[in-house]
């Protein structure tokens, strides 16, 4: 009998997802649609998300491509707010009304990306947006609304630039967030923040006016003398590092580091695929016409291209780029979001897990591989249970959401910690920090450095922790350089750490609380078997109602249990939680005033 080789492929793909399933190391991702007016958020470009109204969840702004027209709801930039993981339109309340639009005969008007950077150190972020022609500051003022200060701040840019994206750091280690802006047709341009809320532009000064067609540029620390360096990434020919002197100027040292890239740079992205405290780059580019480059660090700080042996040179026309622990394995995976009409090709949006020293293509078992010509990439727990999930914008087609259930799926990888960072003496958003991470006797390295192809988000930092429920130690490598160790932290949870002021408190999901709170502290197994806990602060005696919900929004149980001293007491049950069918419940726990909602997992 005679096989064809489109037959013989197909077999060799159910084999590999049989394999694939009955070792149960990955996640497994569902397609959900949780946007208000889905169908008008297409032909988008940059999207970025932080917790603009500190309500404890991750919202999201999404770029239009084309030029503001108020009629035409396809062209307006969105802001989107994360209620318990549903997103509701806050664009116009929020005070987003008139948008960037083109002016005069010209072909401007076209918006590109949203980078999100608390520049005043108020504890709210603010919103830089750039586009082909003037670019835009919007200030966060705390209330839930947000007011244009692009003129008085001095970082409007010009009306022939193409900003592609703005780069928020603090490369002066003065204690607030610089703005370094990719422009792909004028020359970058970066301005330091004065802190008293202007901007100067220092382009000249430092050195940093690269005059490529730039796409994207990265902070990352490559001397470990605690000041950022930036590599810029250009289409159309060279990429190019500048080393921080640390007196306000950049010296330009691509091939003293190894850094060279000759290709059609498009996006990057920063890890420590191999948990050895050295960070690596990713860059993006057309693989037809250059090879995605892996730049891994070495001892002496010098990088080599390593992409060809570890199986991620190959990338198709590739833009957005993330690393991220996605099946808590504790090694990073990858996600590359590809695709452009003019390649003449169907390009497929590309998955890559770690797994035995390389990374391997897993694009079509998980189902992941869309070929809607993408562009902007995030990933971020929009629904706050543990596990990173992935949002795609594209160009031909409405925004995508990968919901991730690790947390469900993976009985074995389920445990995991994100850590929420809050400078003082450095910048608010800790951008800079490195976080080290310690549990079951192996390491893992995370750079808090936010930037992306199209846009800069600010959000917690996620391990996966494998079957460990417990990280042994927390080390924090503060902006400023400041060393802080915290020890013996349970898994599962999301915790905030203030510099120098160690853990302020744990975050129960979709909550934001504070010290003096009624609050959960822990939950603990969680996923559970057969019994669950929980440990909470109470802060004064009264009666705990105490709901259980299905996920279908059924009441299961509402007890009433009287809280008889303050301080921080356990919790375990209900017993008729306990004797429940697997799957996930929601939990609401209401004293006095005060309420903690939250999600747990039944094995």
């Amino acid at each position: 009998m005679k096989y064809t080789q489109a037959f013989l492929f197909s077999i060799f793909q159910i084999c590999i997802y049989v394999l694939f399933i009955n070792k149960g190391y990955s996640q497994q991702f569902e397609l959900v649609g949780t946007f208000p007016e889905q169908s008008q958020l297409i032909k988008s470009n940059g999207v970025a998300v932080a917790d603009y109204d500190k309500d404890g969840d991750l919202d999201l702004f999404i770029v239009a491509f084309d030029s503001f027209d108020k009629d035409d709801k396809s062209t307006w930039n969105r802001l989107l707010k994360n209620e318990r993981g549903t997103f509701l339109d806050f664009t116009v309340s929020a005070g987003f009304t008139q948008q960037f639009r083109k002016s005069g005969g010209g072909i401007n008007g076209i918006k590109l990306g949203a980078s999100w950077g608390d520049y005043d150190n108020d504890g709210y972020p603010d919103l830089f947006l750039s586009n082909f022609g003037r670019d835009e500051l919007w200030h966060n003022n705390g209330d839930g609304t947000f007011s244009n200060v692009t003129f008085e701040t001095g970082v409007r840019g010009c009306i022939d630039c193409y900003s592609v994206n703005g780069l928020w750091l603090d490369y002066d280690k003065d204690g607030d967030l610089d703005l370094y802006v990719s422009d792909w047709l004028k020359a970058n341009r970066m301005y330091e923040n004065d802190g008293e809320g202007a901007f100067k532009d220092v382009t000249e000064k430092s050195g940093l006016g690269d005059t490529g067609n730039t796409w994207t540029s990265l902070a990352i620390d490559v001397n470990n003398d605690n000041y950022q360096d930036i590599y810029v990434i250009n289409d159309f020919g060279h990429n190019f590092f500048y080393l921080n002197q640390g007196d306000g100027t950049f010296v330009e040292m691509t091939k003293e580091f190894g850094l060279e890239d000759h290709g059609e740079g498009m996006g990057g992205a920063i890890c420590d695929y191999n948990n050895d405290g050295l960070f690596d780059i990713y860059l993006t580019n057309i693989f037809a016409l250059q090879p995605n480059p892996f730049f891994v660090r070495n001892d002496n700080g010098t990088f080599d291209d390593k992409a060809k042996e570890l199986g991620i040179d190959s990338a198709g026309w590739a833009w957005g780029t993330r690393f991220f622990d996605a099946d808590h394995d504790m090694d990073e995976d990858m996600y590359v979001v590809t695709g452009n009409e003019l390649s003449g090709t169907e390009d497929l949006n590309m998955f890559f897990e770690f797994e035995n020293e390389r990374f391997n293509d897993m694009s079509s078992v998980l189902g992941v591989d869309n070929n809607l010509d993408a562009r902007g990439l995030e990933v971020f727990d929009y629904d706050n249970d543990g596990d990173l999930d992935m949002l795609v914008s594209n160009w031909n087609g409405h925004l995508l959401l990968y919901k991730n259930q690790s947390t469900v799926v993976n009985r074995d990888k389920k445990h995991w910690i994100k850590i929420e960072l809050e400078g003082t003496s450095s910048n608010r958003d800790a951008l800079g920090a490195i976080v080290k991470v310690r549990s079951g006797g192996r390491y893992q390295y995370r750079l808090n450095d936010g930037a992306n192809f199209l846009g800069h988000s600010i959000k917690p930092l996620h391990f996966g922790l494998g079957s460990n429920n417990m990280v042994d130690e927390i080390m924090i490598t503060w902006p400023n350089g400041i060393l802080e160790t915290i020890n013996n932290v349970p898994a599962n949870q999301t915790i905030k750490i203030t510099e120098e002021e160690g853990i302020i408190t744990a975050l129960s999901e979709n909550e934001l609380i504070t010290n003096n709170s009624f609050r959960l502290i822990n939950k603990y197994p969680n996923p559970f078997d057969t019994k669950t806990s929980f440990e909470l602060y109470i802060p004064e005696q009264g009666t705990l109602d105490w709901y259980i919900y299905k996920v279908s929004g059924e009441l299961l149980i509402h007890e009433e249990i009287p809280m008889e001293r303050s301080g921080i007491l356990k919790l375990t049950g209900p017993d008729k939680l306990n004797n429940s069918k697997p799957g996930l419940y929601l939990f609401r726990m209401e004293l006095g005033d005060e309420a903690i909602r939250g999600t747990i997992v039944k094995e």
